[in-house]
């Protein structure tokens, strides 16, 4: 009976010296390389001159502008704007005035020439330095990318440093 407990023993403490670190290190490496992944999908494709944007619509805010209607455009976004509704520097702006009465909603010619080039999608991620990051369909699985990568690419806030008093 000892000589079992000891085994069982034995076995705990090699679970827990080895098979729980490994697996945390295997769980938080897939994260990360998750991560490493979507920030190279993310690298900026465009981007906004700053003086352009004369309305400062975009400076200093992650937006998604949403460029074309869809049938479930509003439960979307509403879903999306629960999601980060805590996010000071987060915002979606509408160019389809006709379809949305609420809302931040870009006048009709704003960076006109910036847009066309992207009139054939339904979403456009931009960061707060005015970079496109990458625009998104109309399909489900893009609506789903769309959500990853805004919170991926929002800034995190700056954390306390720890110091130690004297």
């Amino acid at each position: 009976m000892k000589q079992m407990q000891k085994h069982i023993s034995t076995i705990a403490v090699m679970v827990l010296v080895f098979i729980v670190p490994f697996g945390s290190w295997y769980y938080l490496k897939q994260g990360l390389d998750y991560r490493k992944d979507a920030l190279v999908t993310l690298a900026p494709k465009d981007s906004i001159d700053s003086r352009l944007d004369t309305l400062a619509f975009f400076r200093g805010k992650t937006t998604i502008v949403v460029n074309k209607s869809s049938d479930n455009l509003d439960k979307l976004i509403s879903t999306i704007k629960d999601q980060f509704k805590n996010t000071p520097k987060f915002q979606v702006v509408y160019m389809d005035s006709s379809v949305y009465n609420s809302g931040i909603i870009i006048p009709k010619m704003y960076l006109n020439d910036f847009f066309k080039k992207y009139q054939d999608q339904q979403y456009l991620l931009i960061d707060e330095k005015l970079k496109l990051r990458n625009v998104f369909g109309f399909d489900k699985e893009s609506t789903k990318k769309l959500i990853e990568y805004t919170a991926i690419i929002l800034p995190r806030p700056k954390e306390a440093d720890i110091e130690v008093k004297h």
